[in-house]
């Protein structure tokens, strides 16, 4: 079998953590029926008073449902054009971002809810990867761990443009605050990539709940030790509350089946 023909495998788990009174996180993944699309998305809520949980959670059903219907458009006989990926996951976010600040608008005791948002849609072995704030995507390929999103914080905004150094960037105590998410602008600057899914490969979205509790070493040692995408995901999760718990959890892990 070839790698264009391989499904996609993929596990995901939530969980509060060890501090935290409820979870404001949210994880998507599914495939959609009689297609090979497959869409897994981590969001991690802000805005207090349940605001953060119901953010991250409209603003999954609302990805899920817009690219439902983009798969059902294609297949009423437009198909898949060559830029459908990134077209549709590009509308689903921005759509998904209307649609929260239209909620805000009608529900004043959720008007500072957002959400961070990192996706992934693929077909068959093409993917593209969207995300706002601080959430994030890792590739895990050659028993090495690489992360492929860019935080969207204000300090990682202030290190880009030479205002701190990096030493200054890893002592502030300042990493928690995000510069861009789902509910806080009209137009949001989605950053978005294009690239295939490699063989024996393995991609890991999650909140920073699981990346303020373990370092990438730690992250990528799980990773090493277990092939099968549940236990992986069972064991970030147990690992991360061994270590304080201090915020909630989310993960979802995805290959091509083997």
């Amino acid at each position: 079998m070839t790698a264009e023909s391989q499904p996609i495998c993929f596990a995901g788990g939530t969980d509060k953590g060890m501090v935290r009174e409820q979870n404001e996180d949210s994880v998507l993944y599914c495939r959609f029926e009689h297609s090979d699309v497959c869409l897994m998305v981590v969001a991690d809520g802000v805005g207090g008073h349940e605001g953060g949980a119901v953010a991250s959670k409209f603003v999954i059903n609302s990805i899920k449902a817009l690219v439902e219907k983009a798969v059902l458009l294609a297949h009423s006989g437009g198909g898949y054009a060559e830029d459908w990926l990134p077209s549709t996951l590009l509308h689903a976010i921005e759509e998904a971002n209307n649609e929260l600040l239209l909620e805000q608008r009608k529900q004043p005791q959720y008007q500072n809810m957002a959400t961070t948002v990192v996706a992934m849609l693929t077909n068959e072995n093409s993917a593209v990867l969207g995300h706002l704030g601080d959430s994030r995507c890792y590739l895990y390929a050659n028993s090495k761990l690489t992360q492929l999103t860019e935080d969207h914080t204000v300090l990682q905004s202030l290190l880009n443009e030479g205002k701190i150094s990096k030493k200054q960037f890893n002592d502030l105590p300042l990493h928690h605050m995000i510069s861009k998410a789902i509910g806080l602008a009209s137009e949001p600057e989605i950053s978005l990539r294009g690239f295939k899914i490699e063989q024996d490969s393995e991609y890991l979205l999650c909140s920073d709940g699981l990346t303020n509790s373990l370092s990438d070493e730690e992250i990528q040692s799980v990773l090493s030790e277990y092939s099968d995408l549940s236990r992986s995901v069972d064991e970030l999760i147990t690992r991360a509350n061994d270590n304080g718990g201090e915020d909630n959890i989310s993960v979802v892990l995805l290959k091509h089946c083997t």
